[in-house]
């Protein structure tokens, strides 16, 4: 889950407005009464990253932009940073859900089209069967995030709920 001030705080670069508050007390409902284990993930974006080409607003690194929101802060047992849309590329999460023996996943974050998506795909590759709780995603663009929800559903065979 992406919670982390560039989309959630007031003075967040790509701020989501009334979205952002909306989602925030999702996750926390979620979180409190969520009985496996949390993993945050932050983007972070260099400002010579060319793979953010288009994306060069927010969560550029050594900004406040890329702290995990105030509110989600101490409710998780780990933490990923990463810098690509796919939550695999360049972390450790692989071997981190090996390790843990993990057997499902259940995703929840902001911007569904990216993070979200992406991340959902590359767990299915993986043999994992995701579920992706959909009030407790967002992305900026509601087209784009029901075109995501879609994709998730009908290609990858990830397990809408709520």
């Amino acid at each position: 889950m992406n919670a982390q001030n560039s989309f959630l705080s007031q003075d967040g670069s790509v701020y989501m407005g009334e979205k952002a508050e909306t989602l925030k007390v999702r996750l926390l409902d979620y979180i409190s009464s969520y009985r496996g284990k949390v993993l945050f993930f932050r983007e972070i974006h260099a400002m010579d990253d060319t793979f953010f080409v288009n994306e060069k607003t927010h969560s550029i690194a050594t900004t406040t932009d890329c702290l995990i929101h105030n509110s989600l802060r101490g409710k998780t047992c780990n933490f990923f940073d990463h810098s690509r849309y796919d939550s695999f590329h360049g972390t450790s999460l692989e071997p981190h859900l090996k390790r843990e023996k993990v057997t499902s996943v259940t995703m929840v974050g902001v911007e569904t089209h990216t993070s979200v998506l992406f991340t959902a795909e590359s767990l299915r590759n993986r043999d994992y069967p995701v579920k992706v709780i959909e009030p407790c995603c967002m992305s900026r663009d509601d087209y784009m995030h029901s075109c995501a929800v879609s994709l998730m559903a009908n290609s990858l065979g990830v397990r809408i709920g709520s």
